[in-house]
């Protein structure tokens, strides 16, 4: 299995790739892919080889992947501390009672030199320090309490020959999870009995104990820690002020409007400039021990925004050894590519990348936009596996294929937004940098057959079998250049499920209509969740959920993206529902049984009635790979959230069972009509849009639509297929969008 240095490049530029393999040797090559397998609908994979880019052998290496995130403080000279050493910080344990967890450390890994302090399994704060006479380890009497705040101070003295360890609750009211149960504050002190041994040529950890092989942390913690100090003295008393500071690391620094400039850059404010860097993305903007709750934007009140959360299975890296680049032909068409790796035994995986046009430039009249957000949002899910609520939902026994197994046995290769960690505090990084299994060809999801990347699929194979080129970009290359990159085009196509916009994307979306651009929104529940791109890293995107139809809730206080300063949860509550540019928003959502088709309520006397040329009858769509053209999840217009008067709803769903559910934030108060088969309000509408300078919108309103292209034995002649070429046909050619 492998990944690339980037998901998306032009031609002519050269991507990097990562494999790990087991037996002798693996063999790659490029290869266009037109449509997957799609298990259980009789759709062949087709591909072909691009010739051109020569295959290349490397011998293989299994390597394995780093997990747990931390920060890193390289090593100095200076970290000899004869003098002693004094330790202050303040943390949050969030998983206690499982393992030790070391929260600071500058030790080796036998730790037969330098020191830790962390929580042992029984949760009992510990101090450890090698001496020549062994390692001695000073620990508290009573436990801690998950969920609290705690101060520590740790001496190490070496004059006086003594270990001092004292721990304090702390914390505000707000910041504190529970109340009851906290001990009082405690100290302990022992006897040093051999000449303390440092560990200067370590560096300092935050989150973990030491790196086997200099990358993969050990004895990781679960938690937040807030402004470490470190002074190589034995003191009591102040220690920023102190002449031997080492360094006073202030996780506040770097806050500014549009969130945390540089997220990996830990700012000593020390004379020393001992900076650190964060791995593996722990989350910022997390509240502090001083959080009183009057504040929930994490921009305006930094000081309570002093502290960072790690997670023993945050991964977003995993830093293999990269064996080869390929160098992309300068007349590759643009499409989606994969490079293709064989074992010597034979087994095959195939890493997607998408190929754009190059920069600057337009090889076709029509652009669609791959929801690349989406795919990591979903990436390497383990839901199906998880969660007993698949069961429920699917009313079905989980059908778990050989990726989702491996998947499941393998979760160093890092977890999908839509998971928690084992503290409870949602997943809100994904990365591009590891193999993404749930981008496959034959992967099955708990959702159905088709799913985001085999989904989008279906829409390249109906535009390679019915003649009709497009141009490939993804979310990032959109976020990156805007309507710049739009305007280039006459029309514009989404994919199936573009559910995770940047703000930049969203607008360009809207300027490209407004100027006379022309939109296909051919998926459902799109334009949904707020996300950000880090700055420092483009192929990481962060979200906190809140306010949506959610898989978990993000705590009091942190819903504002760290990497952008935005307020996250989902457009909707902020100004943007997907109603104002694309007339139609997310309405329900549910599983392949509750799919249904269309109703046409166009007369031939209307002015859109053109979009129904060749269409046989009035109710279309009830068959396809997903049970029907609306399905697993929908959209629907909606005046209140904004959809135009201007727009023609040219077809709406019927048929729905009560397998489809309305959206959480479509109602305020619970009620025991949810499902769409005595809901009314949970249906799809197909919807034109005309806009201003000629502009329009087309939006399908349905995640399912495009498994309705094709026919068992895939004709595509079906309706489905005949009304989406006619729109397709008709935004091409810069005919109005309406008949006179």
């Amino acid at each position: 299995m492998g990944y690339t240095d980037r998901i998306s490049a032009a031609p002519g530029e050269t991507v990097r790739l990562f494999v790990s393999a087991t037996g002798i040797a693996w063999t790659a090559d490029l290869v266009r892919l037109h449509a997957l397998e799609i298990p259980g609908a009789s759709v062949p994979r087709r591909e072909t080889p691009v010739q051109s880019v020569p295959a290349i052998t490397r011998p293989a290496l299994d390597q394995p992947s780093p997990v747990g995130s931390y920060v890193r403080v390289d090593a100095h000279p200076d970290d000899d501390h004869p003098a002693g050493l004094t330790l202050a910080l303040t943390f949050l344990p969030t998983l206690l009672g499982e393992v030790a967890q070391t929260v600071i450390a500058q030790r080796t890994a036998d730790g037969r030199a330098g020191w830790a302090f962390g929580v042992s399994a029984d949760a009992r704060a510990e101090l450890t320090v090698a001496t020549a006479a062994g390692v001695l380890r000073v620990r508290t009497a009573t436990a801690l309490t998950d969920g609290c705040w705690w101060h520590i101070r740790a001496v190490i003295d070496p004059v006086a020959g003594l270990v001092r360890l004292a721990v304090a609750p702390a914390g505000t009211f707000e910041s504190n999870r529970v109340v009851t149960g906290v001990a009082a504050a405690t100290s302990v002190e022992a006897p040093l009995t051999g000449e303390v041994r440092w560990a200067p040529d370590r560096p300092l950890l935050w989150g973990a104990g030491w790196l086997e092989e200099d990358r993969f942390p050990r004895d990781c913690f679960d938690g937040r820690i807030e402004n470490p100090v470190l002074v190589a003295a034995a003191t009591d008393g102040d220690l920023t002020g102190h002449p031997a500071l080492i360094g006073a690391w202030d996780l506040a620094h770097g806050i500014g409007p549009a969130g945390f400039a540089a997220p990996s850059h830990i700012q000593d404010t020390g004379p020393r400039a001992r900076h650190g860097r964060s791995v593996n993305h722990p989350t910022r903007a997390v509240t502090s021990s001083g959080w009183t709750g009057d504040t929930v934007d994490f921009r305006y009140a930094p000081e309570q925004y002093a502290a960072i959360h790690f997670h023993r299975s945050d991964m977003t890296d995993c830093g293999w050894i990269s064996q080869a680049s390929i160098a992309l032909p300068g007349d590759l068409p643009s499409g989606v590519y994969a490079i293709r790796l064989t074992g010597d035994d034979g087994l095959q995986d195939r890493v997607p990348l998408f190929v754009r046009p190059p920069h600057g430039a337009a090889t076709a009249d029509a652009l669609l936009v791959l929801p690349t957000n989406s795919y990591l949002a979903y990436a390497n899910d383990h839901v199906g596996v998880d969660s007993p609520r698949t069961q429920v939902w699917d009313q079905a026994v989980q059908v778990l294929d050989p990726w989702w197994l491996y998947r499941d046995a393998h979760r160093e290769l890092g977890l999908s937004m839509y998971e928690s960690h084992a503290d409870g505090h949602g997943v809100c990084f994904s990365s591009w940098r590891r193999p993404i299994l749930t981008m496959r060809a034959t992967v099955y999801n708990h959702d159905g057959p088709v799913w985001q990347f085999t989904g989008d699929l279906q829409l390249i194979d109906w535009l390679d079998r019915t003649g009709r080129s497009v141009d490939v970009v993804t979310d990032l290359d959109l976020h990156r250049e805007g309507e710049d990159l739009l305007r280039r085009y006459a029309t514009v196509l989404t994919g199936t499920h573009p559910e995770y916009p940047s703000r930049e994307m969203l607008h360009a979306y809207e300027s490209y209509a407004a100027d006379g651009g022309r939109l296909m929104y051919l998926g459902g529940n799109g334009m949904y969740w707020v996300t950000g791109f880090d700055p420092q890293d483009e192929q990481v995107v962060e979200i906190r959920r809140w306010g949506g139809t959610q898989a978990w809730l993000a705590p009091p206080g942190e819903y504002h993206l760290s990497v952008t300063g935005q307020l996250g949860g989902i457009w909707r509550f902020r100004g943007r529902p997907p109603q104002k540019t694309f007339g139609v928003g997310f309405v329900g959502a549910g599983n392949t049984n509750g799919s249904a088709g269309y109703r046409r309520l166009v007369d031939d006397e209307s002015p859109a009635a053109w979009i129904f040329d060749g269409v046989t009858d009035r109710d279309f769509g009830a068959g396809g790979v997903s049970g029907g053209a609306a399905g697993l999840e929908i959209d629907s217009v909606n005046p209140t959230h904004g959809t135009p008067a201007p727009a023609v709803v040219l077809a709406t769903s019927v048929g729905h069972t009560d397998d489809i559910l309305e959206a959480r934030e479509n109602f305020n108060m619970t009620s025991r009509v949810l499902g769409a088969a005595r809901n009314p309000k949970v249906h799809s509408d197909l919807v034109l849009v005309p806009r201003e300078n000629g502009g329009a919108v087309f939006s399908v309103g349905s995640i399912a639509f495009a498994g309705a292209l094709f026919t068992a034995d895939g004709d595509t002649g079906t309706d489905v297929s005949v009304l989406l070429g006619n729109v397709f046909d008709r935004f091409v050619s810069g005919a109005p969008v309406l008949d006179s």
